[in-house]
């Protein structure tokens, strides 16, 4: 249950009424803070798989709630994604500053990132859970675990990843395969680690009313939504509807590039290896951590030389595409 901090001083803040959980992540104690209500219940529901720790935290995470954004540091950004997030580093420490929800600090010699959001941060899609992996991602680069932006799952204790843009259909796979039986390991964030394995990372499911309405297992979450809030994501903790589903590690098997096509038949078409890394690239490598890109390239081809890939040709039965991909790890 959460414990609650009254009056705690760290980076200089001084912390009022701030919930605070320790939840055990692999070999890591991760700890997180936050003042606000909304955030805390997002936080919650999206790390509430993992196990509650006592132990003394490895990593500490800590969002407060500001009424605007503060202003960036008075110089360009070292890197930025568009006038989403800039990023501005100094040794050390680093300024991750979102324009429209906030600043986070990263001390990266700590282990500690005090985030200053706006409550948008904690209303708008998404944005709570983006939140938290950049503010964990850096440091857990540190520690020998890579974040990958993927959807994995695992058949028979063997993992399958999906990597893909906004559309390609890995959510909808990956809804599929847990329908079909398989165990989750992250809808959004796998953890790479040495020598091609795929570590859990929690999160909440997210899609569209139409993506849960092909399976009857899920049919029900689609029950009331109105017509109009019809491109409105629906999130639903994957626990709340197979109680077994998650998965610790597994080694991997596959990496598939899925792209929805029109055809009859689900396909599966070999990728080279240097093909198969060049689309991982963009979906891995965060540019303005220079200092963790060699190490990160290592684990990257560790992956790509672990499993083949493949491009997942997508057809509009999405029931069968468990099949599909149990050929190649039968195979």
């Amino acid at each position: 249950l959460p414990i609650t901090n009254y009056s705690i001083t760290r980076f200089g803040f001084i912390l009022l009424f701030m919930n605070t959980v320790r939840w055990q992540f692999h070999d890591l104690i991760i700890e997180g803070n936050a003042d606000d209500a909304t955030l805390w219940q997002g936080w919650l529901a999206s790390f509430g798989s993992l196990r509650v720790s006592t132990a003394v935290p490895h990593l500490i995470i800590t969002l407060q709630t500001v009424a605007n954004v503060p202003p960036p540091p008075a110089r360009p950004p070292d890197f930025q994604q568009g006038d989403l997030l800039h990023y501005f580093v100094d040794g050390d420490q680093v300024i991750a500053h979102f324009p429209r929800y906030g600043q986070l600090h990263l001390n990266l010699a700590e282990g500690t990132t005090h985030g200053q959001v706006v409550p948008a941060a904690g209303q708008t899609y998404a944005i709570l859970e983006d939140l938290i992996a950049i503010s964990l991602s850096p440091h857990l680069r540190r520690r020998g675990k890579f974040l990958l932006h993927a959807f994995a799952a695992a058949f028979a204790g063997q993992a399958v990843l999906l990597v893909g843009g906004i559309g390609a259909g890995k959510t909808t796979t990956g809804l599929s395969l847990l329908n079909a039986g398989w165990q989750l390991l992250s809808n959004d964030s796998p953890v790479v680690v040495g020598n091609g394995r795929i570590q859990r990372y929690p999160g909440v499911l997210a899609a569209y009313p139409e993506s849960f309405a092909h399976f009857g297992s899920m049919a029900h979450l689609v029950e009331g939504v109105a017509a109009g809030n019809g491109r409105r994501k629906i999130s639903v903790t994957a626990e709340s509807l197979w109680p077994d589903v998650w998965l610790d590690e597994a080694p991997i098997r596959a990496i598939c590039f899925p792209q929805i096509e029109r055809r009859t038949d689900h396909a599966l078409t070999p990728l080279p290896k240097p093909v198969a890394l060049a689309r991982l690239l963009p979906h891995a490598v965060e540019q303005w951590d220079k200092a963790m890109i060699p190490a990160h390239l290592k684990i990257l081809r560790q992956l790509i030389e672990a499993a083949p890939a493949y491009a997942l040709h997508l057809a509009p039965d999405v029931l069968t595409i468990p099949q599909t991909l149990q050929t190649v790890l039968i195979a």
